[in-house]
């Protein structure tokens, strides 16, 4: 009774096999995974630099339906677990803007060799190629059967496989299937940390393309304001982008077909609507003769003040300054100041950094053993859980991989 299966390599699975070697030395652990490579995924993180943790980490920086069991899951997950986890490895970290923490070599390569080392001295063994497709239990043993047919039996599992988020890395979905069949429920899967789509604005957009630009975006659900983010946006062919856009889709949990979502940009953050004002009157006042087009210079990138101009119909621009009406200016300043872009979609999957929804959080108690079935325990993405850009999925993602891989340990030890 010292076999345990871990279905998944990427973040998690492999900090819940080690973990789980580092616990009971006699325990066979063997890796299963579709891919003929293991934490693919790791290596696009932090855009190549693994931005492996966060040394703020708090709920509000996660979105799930059950905050009052993430508040309680969390409390065991301190910004040192994951940093104690990996020193012991031999890699060390360093903490730059914002409480984000890297490696010291800044390479996320790095972070996948220490892992695979530690693979390799802990004996573990790596099946690669093996989606499964089935996973049964019968008198306290699992087996998992795979899409080319082997099969493999273990005294306990741990379902780490990841959700549907960037499928070309190999996480594809496929460990939800498993959590039904073990009895667990999940919540409805979104794609979060992902690019917004505003098809209504096509034409617009295209010309913009491109354009980033340091602003206030606040997400509306019809008339109700749900979170704000501050930072530069992108504007692309297609929408919205940035670090401030992919945040807000994690909190679109609801069918865009059937919400409202808005995407409201305010271009100048700095200033109050008066402040802005004044400086719009003021020029008009000293440069009457001036066109539009020049006298409006200096704000903000041109292209996008064109573009706003001609949202309301304030042209041709090529005429004087001395025509803009008092309404005309009030308006202009209301645009920039809160400039709507309703939100007709989100990007693909694959343009997806995480998954939102997942197994509820109340199915797993705070070790991660699953409440429905003994033996099985869950860590990382297939849960309901998703969090913000700078390190956050990845703590989870660790810090639920190593808690689980010490349970199944101490699990198989005592059965």
């Amino acid at each position: 009774m010292n076999r345990i299966l871990i279905i998944g390599s990427g973040a998690s699975g492999m900090a819940a096999a080690i973990s789980a070697a580092q616990a009971n030395s006699s325990a066979q652990i063997t890796i299963l995974d579709g891919l003929d490579r293991i934490g693919k995924k790791i290596l696009a993180t932090g855009n190549g630099r693994c931005n492996l943790t966060n040394a703020q980490i708090a709920p509000g920086h996660y979105h799930t339906q059950n905050t009052a069991r993430l508040n309680e899951l969390l409390a065991d997950m301190p910004a040192e677990r994951p940093l104690t986890f990996f020193r012991e490895l031999g890699l060390y970290c360093t903490e730059e803007d914002r409480g984000r923490i890297y490696p010291y070599s800044r390479q996320a390569s790095m972070v996948l060799d220490v892992l695979r080392l530690a693979l390799r001295r802990y004996h573990i063994q790596i099946q690669q190629n093996c989606t499964v497709r089935s996973l049964s239990v019968d008198k306290k043993v699992f087996t998992a059967q795979t899409e080319s047919g082997k099969t493999f039996c273990a005294d306990a599992v741990i379902l780490a496989a990841g959700g549907r988020a960037a499928p070309k890395q190999g996480t594809n979905g496929t460990s939800y299937p498993l959590a039904l069949q073990m009895g667990h429920r999940y919540a409805r899967l979104y794609p979060c940390l992902v690019p917004l789509r505003c098809g209504q604005q096509t034409s617009m957009l295209k010309q913009l393309k491109g354009i980033r630009v340091i602003c206030r975006a606040t997400l509306f659900d019809g008339k109700q304001k749900l979170t704000e983010e501050l930072g530069e946006v992108q504007l692309t062919d297609y929408g919205l982008s940035g670090i401030p856009a992919l945040q807000l889709s994690c909190w679109m949990n609801k069918p865009i077909q059937e919400q409202a979502y808005t995407v409201r940009l305010d271009l100048f953050p700095d200033w109050q609507h008066n402040e802005l004002r004044s400086i719009l009157q003021q020029r008009v006042k000293q440069y009457p003769t001036d066109k539009i087009e020049d006298n409006l210079l200096g704000l903000i990138n041109k292209k996008l003040l064109f573009a706003a101009l001609e949202t309301l119909h304030l042209t041709p621009i090529d005429r004087p300054s001395s025509s803009l009406k008092r309404q005309d200016i009030d308006a202009l300043v209301s645009l920039l100041k809160g400039w709507d872009f309703p939100i007709t979609g989100v990007q693909t999957w694959d343009h997806a950094q995480v998954t939102g929804g997942g197994v509820f959080l109340n199915e797993i108690d705070n070790r991660f053993r699953s409440v429905k079935q003994p033996g099985l325990f869950l860590a990382g993405e297939v849960l309901d859980i998703a969090g913000d850009c700078g390190g956050y999925n990845l703590h989870w993602a660790w810090c639920s991989g190593i808690t689980a891989g010490e349970a199944a340990a101490e699990y198989i030890a005592h059965e």
